[in-house]
């Protein structure tokens, strides 16, 4: 942290009088702000040390403005930083090369995303899901999860986001993989009065459409008699079409009568996703400096997210089997009949290459079901925050603050189904990495080959909310001690969460429904076609629109009475309440005259449980409740040795926890009344004893800083892991009975280990125009492994190789960007469906562009172009030639205009 500064006791004597009333009115309110303050001196120190740089430039030297003045100070944090963090800086103020914070991650050395439905939607860090989010320092969450939905966030009100691998005791606990903390501006980050502009154009090729993105922020300062304050505003508004297209195969069977041998897909399908996410944010934030020596700050955020979509999925039998249709309009699958298609297979293998089958004579019919998903997505999060600082000496410094966090999700998803009637199907199993498929003779668009089947009404939501308050005090001991800083602090945070969802969802077709022809106009559309050729390219579904503004009308044909009441087992309210302290020093020695600087602490966290639910006792709800308590001790240690002024050695270690979704603390069981043809009574529910995941992490690193925009980084880094959380099957007694229950357990033991290498450099040297030129790779190498018995298996999600190389150019009033994403093979899930294979992803490669020309110092242009290559998805059940999915997704070229004064 930043040392207090030369004149605050000088300060102090000019106002004494204000100094104390106002410390007085914080101690008595308990806001004397915490962590937040404590990080905003990094930024300070990062801007402190480019200042510094730029002034020790000769004058002939590129001037470091926008992407290079972003990477020095990003690097300038992580030199820094006790901790192993990455951090991405804004080149001006809300200006990031990505739209929303998840995508952004993506370029992190460690970091890995998954893009789809439009964005990047998952973050993991190094193979791990088990992130603590943060807002300014502060936890914050989406609904009833234990983290932040990240795409929620749009880059234009961020300042910084910092990637923490490793955790000081200070940190708020709760995540094993590390910690993302995003950053906000503040009006005391601005010299004085701020104003900027950003307008954004988007076409999406496959969805064919033009969305608008507006943003944008004020801020000023003022000084007077009072001191100084600052306020400062910020607006965003997203609109964002999607089209992802999907082909599919089932997991092989043994589809062939009497053949074990031959093995292939018992059904194909397609699946348009579809939709359309509106997002509004807001962030505001007031600073108050009555003094030098306080401070005060009060600050908001805020997002809505109006999310409408449509899956419209056929599904197919490769007519291995044809089935009666009943008199009510259901299918009576347990009258099938084998109907001898003719297959082929792939030279050499018994897999199946391709499949002929012509419908038999009589009440016999191929399943060909055409289902659309509307669901119709409302969630929106609020967090606010006031805090303050007191420097109570020119060597102790008091912060505290309060926040309150609400957040709310919820879903309404009717599915309707159509069933076809084809009397051929002919398909191949594998055609440009995914199944191909159609219906010669039947007309696919026509209404008349289709009736409707039946009707799924489902409906879901979810609430979170918090609590906290901390407080934190530091007492610079001086540079030339042995023990430089102590530093101490307090959080306490109360959690609630709360789900349920819809009851008898499901509701069969009937006799008396009507012909798909004699439906209302706009209750049948077309399927969006196809991109690729998968054979046949469109169907028809029934259209969402149609099924959200009519849907007592469907219920009705359906003779349903209104929207169902909540199923009693899904429900959930559970409340959290935790308390921790920390006590921390930094310290500095020197060993054969090489300075060495380190922190050493400890957290410790009580953790109290109330979960309350439903169980399943003789098909009546019966209500449940559990209350359970944990303590954790969280040490950590740090040291960091500078070998010479650019090369620093660290050592890093330290325990973490990451605590289960609330939904796996549910108490609430079913327990089946009678036994299955084993004999064996089953049963399901969550696990209220469930402990939390404990990680042990090790990180050793050598960084190399050449140049103020110039270093190479390489850290080696492990973390073994107890606790880990998987649903399995066990043999539990209950009630004098036993039972096979399925539930979630703490049953893995795990660990995982790598290296990650970072390189950053600006060739300022170079001649003329090529000094514009610059470099940013990354690559990150991990294996691990999670331990259940004696068996394996390896962490879903984690790809062992990963990199980025990013081209970048600044010269004058232009710059550009020219990114390349690479992640390898990873598993998606083991044992999938306990079939004995893995679903396996294949590498996963993105490559995006930008452009930018600066007409002035206020306003700039950027077209940029997303998803050049037109990347595809492609998993499989085991081997390769035994695909699931092909998915493909939009090229999205945009274009921005940027004003700011």
């Amino acid at each position: 942290m930043n040392h207090p500064c030369p004149g605050r006791a000088s300060d102090a004597r000019r106002n004494p009088f204000a100094l104390n009333i106002v410390a007085a009115a914080l101690a008595g309110a308990g806001l004397l702000a915490a962590a937040p303050a404590l990080a905003q001196d990094a930024q300070v120190a990062a801007e402190k040390e480019l200042a510094e740089a730029q002034k020790a430039q000769p004058v002939n030297a590129v001037i470091v403005t926008g992407v290079r003045k972003a990477a020095q100070s990003a690097q300038a944090i992580k030199r820094n930083s006790d901790e192993v963090v990455d951090s991405i800086v804004a080149e001006e103020a809300g200006k990031f090369p990505d739209k929303n914070v998840a995508e952004i991650l993506g370029r992190v050395t460690g970091v890995q995303i998954r893009r789809e439905f439009g964005e990047a939607n998952s973050v993991i860090v190094r193979g791990l899901p088990g992130l603590a989010t943060l807002l300014n320092g502060r936890e914050v969450f989406t609904s009833s999860g234990r983290n932040l939905y990240l795409a929620d966030i749009p880059t234009t009100m961020l300042q910084r986001i910092d990637v923490y691998k490793t955790q000081g005791a200070e940190m708020v606990e709760g995540g094993t993989a590390g910690v993302i903390d995003v950053r906000t501006s503040r009006p005391f980050d601005f010299k004085g009065f701020t104003a900027n502009l950003n307008g954004r154009l988007e076409h999406r090729d496959k969805s064919n459409t033009n969305d608008p993105q507006v943003s944008g922020m004020l801020s000023n300062r003022w000084k007077g008699a009072f001191g100084e304050v600052g306020v400062l505003a910020g607006l965003s508004y997203q609109k964002g079409n999607y089209h992802d297209e999907v082909t599919w195969n089932s997991a092989p069977e043994h589809p062939v009568a009497g053949n074990r041998t031959v093995t292939g897909p018992f059904d194909v399908g397609h699946v348009n996703y579809q939709g359309e996410r509106m997002r509004y944010a807001g962030n505001w934030a007031v600073q108050w400096r009555p003094v030098r020596e306080v401070e005060l700050f009060a600050e908001g955020w805020s997002t809505r997210i109006d999310h409408d979509a449509e899956r419209q999925f056929f599904t197919g039998h490769l007519g291995w089997n044809a089935q009666p249709w009943t008199p009510s309009g259901g299918v009576e699958w347990g009258a099938g009949q084998y109907t001898n298609p003719t297959y082929t297979l792939f030279p050499g293998t018994s897999q199946i290459d391709s499949v002929t089958a012509t419908r038999p004579a009589g009440n016999y019919h191929f399943f060909a079901a055409s289902g659309s998903q509307a669901p119709r997505d409302d969630s929106e999060g609020h967090q606010g925050a006031i805090g303050a600082r007191w420097d109570v000496t020119p060597k102790l410094r008091v912060t505290a603050e309060l926040a309150r966090t609400i957040s709310r999700w919820k879903q309404e998803m009717p599915i309707m189904e159509l069933l076809a009637d084809p009397q051929t199907i002919t398909a191949r199993t594998y055609v440009n990495g995914g199944a191909w498929f159609d219906y010669p003779g039947t007309d696919m668009m026509n209404p008349n080959s289709y009736r409707l089947g039946a009707f799924t009404d489902n409906w879901s939501g979810s609430r979170g909310q918090s609590t906290d308050w901390r407080a934190d005090a530091t007492w610079d001991n001086g540079e030339d001690r042995l023990f430089r800083e102590f530093s101490t602090g307090v959080r306490v945070a109360s959690r609630k969460a709360s789900y349920q969802h819809e009851s008898n969802n499901f509701v069969p077709a009937h006799a008396n429904l009507p012909a798909v022809s004699a439906l209302p106009g706009g209750a049948v559309c077309p399927s969006m076609p196809l991109s690729e050729d998968y054979g046949m390219n469109q169907w028809l579904t029934l259209c969402g629109d149609y099924m959200h503004a009519n849907i007592d009308a469907v219920r009705k044909m359906y003779l349903r009475d209104g929207k169902t009441a909540p199923w009693p087992y899904s429900r959930y309210s559970n409340m959290e309440d935790t308390t921790a302290f920390y006590a921390k020093t930094k310290f500095g020695f020197a060993v054969g005259g090489i300075p060495v600087e380190g922190t050493a602490g400890v957290r410790y966290v009580k953790t109290e449980l109330d979960v309350n639910g439903f169980s399943n006792v003789q098909n009546n709800p019966v209500p449940a409740h559990r209350n359970t308590s944990d303590n954790d001790i969280l040490p950590n240690l740090t040291l960091k040795a500078l070998l010479t002024p650019d090369l620093i050695a660290r050592f890093n270690a330290g325990k973490a926890i990451q605590r289960p979704n609330f939904g796996d603390f549910n108490p609430g069981e079913t327990l089946g009344t009678a036994p299955n043809g084993q004999g064996i009574y089953e049963g399901n529910g969550g696990n209220p004893d469930l402990k939390p995941v404990v990680g042990k992490n090790y990180d050793v690193a050598l960084e190399w800083y050449f140049a103020p925009t110039g270093s190479l980084t390489t850290t080696l880094f492990k973390h073994d892991f107890e606790n880990y959380i998987v649903r399995r099957f066990g043999m539990e007694t209950i009630g004098g009975r036993e039972y096979r229950m399925d539930r979630p357990r703490n049953v893995n033991e795990g660990q995982l280990k790598g290296i990650e290498i970072g390189y950053r450099q600006f060739y300022d040297f170079l001649p003329g125009w090529l000094g514009g030129f610059g470099l940013e790779a990354n690559y990150t190498y991990m294996k691990g492994h999670l331990l259940e018995g004696s068996v394996r298996n390896p962490f879903v999600g984690m790809s062992k190789n990963a990199y980025n190389l990013v081209g970048l150019y600044e010269r004058g009033p232009w710059s550009a960007r020219l990114a390349w994403n690479y992640r390898s093979q990873f598993v998606d899930a083991y044992n999938y469906r306990a079939l004995g294979f893995d679903l396996i992803v294949e590498p996963i490669k993105t490559a995006d562009a930008s452009l930018s020309y600066r007409f002035n110092e206020n306003m700039g242009v950027t077209l940029d172009v997303e998803n050049i290559t037109d990347r595809t998805y492609n998993d499989y059940h085991g081997i390769a030639s035994n695909p699931r999915d092909v998915r493909r997704y939009d090229r999205v070229v945009g274009l921005s205009l940027r004003w700011r004064m």
